[in-house]
């Protein structure tokens, strides 16, 4: 196999810089709500199994979103429909910022779910078209690197001043910024497609997903583990109290700038071997050992390891989540192989809204991270198993 890779040219650096930095802005609207939770939980007099359910309601409309946009992305202007996304996922958040109903919230964050689904899937489709297929692994996994550093900003800066402040600045402040960026976004005309948009077939989708059904679960069992992390690390943290409650955003943001070596990993792992599957299987495994070590670790050393987790995780996802759909999609259907992957995660990831929530009231942290570690080492058997569809 011929594993040489063009470099990225000037305008192409510059598209997938603007790329990830979209994504990443799309993030202060979306994982503000972790460093809410326990909050809301206090100001609204309810469960955190209760609370949990935004999480829930959040990731199942925003896997239902993913699909359709998927769709969609393989038919309209991409440009177009990120705009919309950012235009209503900041009027939701700055609308959220004044609720004081567990309902109304409900319903606006199912909202937001639709709007941020519109992210991903049509960005995968400018990446595709705009790169030739030996610069799209490579630059697949540097798309990873925006949610991770998007999550990080959002948790340090929004935790700290919904702690010192009131926490309906963690989502007016969001929703400025987006109004901003999909102003900005729309006027760049970033990227206007360049290959004719595929036509829509109900019939073909079924076929499609079977040819990635090994996919579908990797994504399912991954999205369980890395939504869930993301919706109730902030609050395992502060269940630990190994820091101020005021530290809770600054620590849980930690966990996300551990993720950055793994990404790095990943990458370079990836541009020596080109093996974008086999890649993903090792940090899987990997990842899946370090969370049950993590269940049996004692509170000295349960900051250590989760951000080895973290680490590991961070690089494991990126790619069953970017570089996995570009790697299995037939010319012409990168977003809706995307959307199709990230609604199976996102659905995953609503049920750890919820479940994780009780888990943690009925058996504690250690029974989430023993079961984490285990979904992990499923992801990463069926992925190795398959390893061999990336060259098909």
């Amino acid at each position: 196999m011929n594993t040489a890779q063009s470099p990225l040219t000037r305008h192409q650096n510059l598209l997938v810089g603007a790329l990830c930095t979209t994504y990443g802005l799309l993030y202060l609207g979306r994982v503000n709500i972790s460093v809410v939770l326990p909050l809301l939980a206090i100001e609204l007099d309810v469960s955190r199994a209760q609370i949990g359910i935004l999480g829930t309601v959040f990731f199942w409309t925003y896997g239902i979103g993913n699909f359709v946009n998927g769709q969609l992305g393989s038919q309209v202007n991409p440009v177009r429909l990120v705009a919309l996304g950012l235009l209503v996922t900041a009027l939701v958040n700055l609308a959220f910022g004044f609720q004081t109903s567990l309902v109304m919230m409900l319903a606006l964050w199912a909202v937001n779910g639709l709007a941020q689904s519109t992210g991903w899937p049509p960005m995968l489709r400018i990446l595709s078209e705009r790169l030739d297929p030996s610069q799209v692994k490579r630059a697949s996994t540097l798309l990873p690197f925006s949610y991770v550093i998007g999550t990080m900003v959002t948790w340090s800066l929004l935790g700290a001043l919904a702690a010192e402040v009131n926490w309906r600045i963690a989502f007016w402040i969001p929703g400025l910024i987006l109004l901003l960026t999909a102003t900005l976004w729309w006027k760049a005309g970033l990227a206007t497609p360049v290959a004719a948009s595929s036509a829509f077939r109900l019939s073909a989708i079924l076929p499609e997903a079977r040819g990635v059904a090994f996919a579908l679960l990797v994504a399912g069992l991954a999205g369980f583990v890395r939504n869930g992390s993301i919706i109730w690390l902030p609050s395992y943290i502060l269940d630990s109290e190994l820091v101020s409650p005021h530290l809770v955003g600054a620590v849980a943001a930690l966990t996300q700038v551990v993720a950055i070596p793994g990404l790095i990993l990943a990458h370079q792992l990836v541009r020596r071997k080109s093996r974008a599957l086999a890649t993903a299987a090792l940090l899987l495994g990997a990842t899946g050992l370090a969370f049950v070590l993590l269940a049996y670790s004692t509170i000295a050393l349960s900051l250590v390891v989760l951000c080895l987790s973290m680490m590991l995780l961070g690089g494991a996802f990126g790619l069953v989540t970017s570089s996995m759909p570009l790697v299995l999609a037939a010319k012409g259907r990168a977003s809706s192989i995307a959307g199709t992957l990230n609604m199976m995660a996102t659905f995953a990831g609503g049920l750890a809204g919820f479940s994780i929530g009780g888990l943690v009231e009925a058996s504690g942290w250690s029974a989430v991270f023993a079961l984490w570690g285990i979904l992990l080492l499923l992801a990463a058997t069926v992925t190795w198993r398959y390893r061999s569809e990336e060259d098909e």
